[in-house]
């Protein structure tokens, strides 16, 4: 799934916790937060701390796999990028 926003992220977060049978609760006590930080971020919530969403993820059994947008590229190689 391409993730293009926090509420991507948080939806993905819901999504594996009740996968796994998570409540909130049990999501905050695993990672080291607050039921409160699992509801903001799974609000979609732009300011969760990066290290405390990446170990969330891992609780829900789901890893980031950062790659080049291919489509974007090709399209700026198509119109230009401005300097010629």
């Amino acid at each position: 799934m391409r993730v293009a926003s926090a509420a991507d992220v948080g939806a993905l977060l819901r999504e594996g916790r009740t996968r796994q049978g998570m409540t909130q609760a049990q999501l905050a006590d695993a990672v080291g937060t607050s039921r409160a930080w699992v509801v903001a971020v799974e609000s979609g919530s732009p300011n969760a701390r990066l290290d405390l969403v990446l170990r969330a993820l891992q609780w829900v059994d789901l890893v980031v796999d950062v790659s080049p947008d291919e489509a974007s590229a090709q399209l700026d190689r198509l119109i230009g990028d401005g300097d010629g």
